[in-house]
């Protein structure tokens, strides 16, 4: 079930960043202007986020498998 859970985080993490960077191919294609500029800012700063969540998550799962061992 762990694993599923995992898989269902990457999934889901693949989804976001796919989700992102069609936005952002969207909103370059719009005409550049300070506001857009900053919109695009943010959507590097959610990638970024997503990015270390993942991280997060991953090093949740290896030192739950290292526990696991211990256990043993």
């Amino acid at each position: 079930m762990h694993e599923h859970q995992h898989d269902r985080r990457i999934a889901a993490n693949r989804a976001f960043i796919e989700s992102l960077d069609q936005l952002q191919n969207i909103l370059a294609q719009e005409r550049q202007t300070p506001e857009s500029e900053s919109l695009l800012s943010n959507i590097n700063l959610l990638e970024e986020a997503a990015a270390d969540l993942d991280a997060f998550f991953s090093e949740q799962d290896i030192q739950a498998g290292e526990g696991l061992d211990e256990e043993s």
